[in-house]
């Protein structure tokens, strides 16, 4: 029997199941992650009702018309005519053809409306059957198929498209307009086990395209998928939302009209940062940058609920050299034939702390990437506590860059070494807010990462102790203004080394 997977059409065994079809067509699979089955191509083209007519001079949708006998004719033979020629055009009415069909002409004078759109056998002949485009009521004899007006639909959309065509324009396609609504009636709860039918389509994951002009928007979704996936936080009829980064500031980029398969990033306001992927067409809002296009697995956009994951592959693919060994990142970066540069420190063994340009879309292009280099031990391991303490594990991810990065940085404010204290430059705009999470009544520990709450003045205020402590965060404010989002793991003793005005890299990735 023949299945689609992933709009890739493969042969499998009569009772063959969807883990068959993945294995057969070695697709895209994540056991935690939705998939589509639909039943097939007949089934889905049987509920859709809109098509959509693009033209040389333009696009022009119709709605055919329901219970109407032609329907069936214009389902099966509607693609014969694209790539014909406008056979004419007057005053009143718009004619594409001609093709053959099976009708049979009548004679009848029939009342029409402006905007039908019928069938007609010109001359009497159904070898010369035609669509006809109505730009005004009138009465006529069209020809039409025996006990019908020849009516089967009407035009929806592009009316200013039909009163402009000439004839030297021609049909360059034909397309059935599916809806939300149509995949949702076609398709069916499934697990692996699910058994498959003659013309099935299984989708298994969702393909974006990047905008080349959104870099920095392309770059924060590449985050948000950072392990392939995206979460759907948010539903509507017309998008799904993801808010694993709401908060994140991104400027204005690339500002398009939302239509159906458009991914976007909010760029102000209170949901800044969010992602959107567009089941349906919504105006353009200043509001949101578009960062690329859905170009595989729509239909998983349409079925797909809150709380589900949604398994994603994007083009290009993110490049990152962050975290990496100088050496590493060669061999890396020369199985994507990018040309590396070597900075900073610049020993096989150097960690990478950075990289110019930033963004995969810049990379890509430039095909040439610069690594900034430290010493391992310059870079300290930290773990968070993002349950015990969530606004205040934000903000510290926020003001280092670890939010939408592997490494991050802080610059060394004060260190004490005579009280064993360190402490780093905040940013009091982001620290708005901080209320007490995970405080102490007891003792701040050595090397736990603490950030000053709103119980106190200066709210914001991050640093580190090195010995214990009963009275005092290593802000100076009492334990009940002390917010311990996490401790250091690795680069302990390294952190009393550094002074006043340093760069301190920080990652919660741990030291192997």
């Amino acid at each position: 029997m023949h299945v689609q997977v992933n709009n890739m059409e493969i042969d499998l065994d009569k009772g063959s199941s969807i883990e068959d079809a993945i294995k057969k067509a070695n697709a895209p699979y994540s056991d935690d992650c939705v998939m589509t089955l639909i039943e097939g191509k007949e089934e889905l083209e049987s509920l859709i009702n809109k098509y959509s007519i693009k033209t040389t001079h333009g696009t022009v949708i119709i709605e055919i018309m329901d219970d109407n006998p032609l329907v069936d004719v214009w389902r099966s033979q509607y693609k014969e005519f694209m790539n014909k020629q406008i056979r004419w055009t007057t005053s009143n009415e718009v004619s594409i053809g001609p093709i053959k069909t099976e009708l049979k002409p009548s004679d009848e004078e029939y009342s029409y409306h402006r905007w039908d759109v019928l069938l007609s056998l010109s001359g009497f002949s159904n070898e010369a059957t035609h669509i006809i485009f109505l730009k005004n009521n009138y009465k006529s004899v069209f020809s039409v198929p025996e006990g019908t007006d020849g009516v089967f639909a009407k035009v929806i959309g592009g009316k200013r498209t039909v009163t402009k065509i000439t004839d030297d324009d021609e049909i360059i396609s034909i397309e059935p307009i599916i809806e939300r609504k149509h995949v949702i009636k076609t398709a069916k709860k499934i697990d692996l086990s699910t058994k498959l039918s003659e013309g099935n389509q299984l989708f298994t994951y969702l393909e974006v395209k990047a905008d080349d002009e959104a870099p920095l928007s392309f770059e924060h979704f590449l985050k948000v998928i950072e392990d392939g996936k995206i979460h759907v936080d948010y539903e509507s009829e017309s998008f799904i939302g993801s808010y694993l980064l709401k908060g994140l500031e991104k400027e204005s980029e690339k500002i398009t009209k939302r239509n159906k398969a458009t991914v976007t990033v909010r760029n102000r306001g209170k949901s800044v940062g969010n992602i959107y992927l567009y089941r349906e067409d919504r105006v353009s809002s200043d509001m949101h940058n578009t960062l690329g296009y859905i170009t595989k697995g729509i239909e998983l956009l349409d079925t797909t609920k809150v709380n589900d994951k949604i398994l994603v592959k994007t083009i290009p693919e993110k490049i990152s050299t962050i975290s990496l060994t100088q050496i590493e990142a060669e061999n890396y970066l020369k199985e994507h034939d990018i040309v590396h540069i070597r900075d900073g420190l610049t020993s096989d063994g150097d960690i990478i702390v950075a990289q110019d340009p930033r963004y995969t879309l810049d990379i890509v292009e430039k095909k040439e990437l610069k690594t900034l280099g430290v010493k391992s031990e310059e870079i300290i391991h930290i773990e968070l506590y993002d349950d015990a303490s969530p606004n205040s594990v934000w903000y510290f991810k926020k003001i280092t860059g670890l939010l939408d990065g592997d490494i991050g940085h802080l610059q060394v404010k004060l260190a004490i070494k005579d009280m064993d204290i360190i402490m780093f430059k905040e940013m009091n705009r982001e620290a708005k807010g901080l209320i007490p999470e995970k405080t102490t009544e007891d003792m701040i520990k050595a090397y736990e990462v603490c950030v000053s709450n709103t119980a106190c003045k200066n709210v914001g205020n991050i640093g580190i102790r090195f010995k214990d402590n009963n009275d005092f965060g290593p802000t100076g404010e009492s334990l009940k203004s002390t917010n311990i989002i996490g401790h250091v793991i690795f680069g302990q003793e390294n952190l009393k080394n550094f002074k006043e005005g340093d760069t301190v890299y920080v990652t919660t990735k741990k030291s192997s």
